[in-house]
């Protein structure tokens, strides 16, 4: 009988402004999806000042909630609370391995087009010449499965690259985080994504959570995370976390899918007046066992 996990998530944004702004637009993608055996139990938004919402849909699913607040104010907190159970499951052993004929299923599916979004570049996941000159320092073999090419991808990026915050912003490119060989999760991800396309392998970034059960010794530990879930023949989609060399982890909390981060951004808007402004964002993930499944 499977077990089941449930996490309590708080995630806290601050905009605080040099002087009152008369008024905002906002967009947040901060609602958990339900994913891979992921139930969202309960969800709240809430904003101070007070506001109300719409909420719609994109093209990934991903749910969107939308806000303005036309009166003049000098700080605008959102704090978002989600109750997640799941069930846990054994991620594949370290011997697994796809056959190597997966490669030619994954070649038919160029000619997909519910994949077409996953195997084409975006801004974000660009190859470059600097990025095929890094990937020709990455051990690989002709005999390589699928499987096993981006397990080895993961296990290179942790070891080259060093997570360090405040290294890279939104929208640093990959050659910047090739050059400086650092960054932060979302880096590792577009690397990934581009590294996953090139061998035509669908990839698509995951923007959400990571419970750390040793406090502090995963990188980007108890914050918003993002990795790479890629589609693989017998698996589905696959996630990898390049940032922590895992693979399906447990602890990975899914909020939204799309192509890059500007697909997934939590938070985005226009303020009018106010000049400049100070953003401060915190996350508290706890973790214990559900008492029964959620889903019955």
């Amino acid at each position: 009988m499977p077990q089941f996990m449930r996490y309590d998530i708080k995630h806290t944004t601050s905009y605080q402004y040099e002087e009152n702004i008369s008024s905002c637009v906002m967009s947040l993608c901060m609602q958990p999806r339900n994913h891979r055996g992921q139930t969202v139990s309960s969800f709240l938004i809430y904003t101070k000042p007070v506001t109300s919402f719409s909420v719609e849909y994109d093209a990934f699913g991903n749910r969107h909630h939308f806000f303005d607040i036309d009166h003049p104010h000098d700080q605008l907190d959102i704090t978002v609370s989600a109750v997640i159970e799941r069930a846990l499951r054994d991620p594949p052993s370290e011997t697994f391995s796809l056959p190597i004929g997966s490669w030619t299923e994954l070649d038919a599916l160029k000619n997909d087009w519910d994949m077409w979004e996953y195997l084409r570049s975006t801004e974000l996941t660009t190859v470059s010449d600097p990025l095929y000159e890094w990937l020709s320092t990455v051990p690989t073999a002709d005999e390589d499965d699928p499987y096993t090419r981006l397990q080895n991808l993961t296990q290179q990026m942790f070891k080259t690259f060093e997570y360090q915050p405040g290294s890279t912003h939104v929208d640093s490119t990959i050659d910047h985080f090739l050059e400086i060989r650092a960054g932060v999760c979302q880096d590792y991800a577009h690397l990934m994504i581009a590294v996953a396309r090139s061998w035509g392998i669908p990839a698509r970034y995951v923007s959400g959570y990571l419970y750390d059960r040793e406090e502090q010794t995963l990188r980007a530990a108890n914050a918003t995370h993002a990795w790479v879930e890629c589609w693989l023949p017998q698996l589905g989609w696959m996630p990898f976390d390049p940032t922590n060399a895992k693979v399906d982890d447990e602890n990975l909390i899914t909020v939204a899918i799309g192509r890059d981060y500007r697909d997934v951004a939590p938070s985005r808007g226009v303020t009018f007046g106010g000049g400049r402004s100070e953003l401060t964002v915190g996350v508290d993930v706890k973790r214990q066992w559900a008492e029964s499944n959620p889903q019955q």
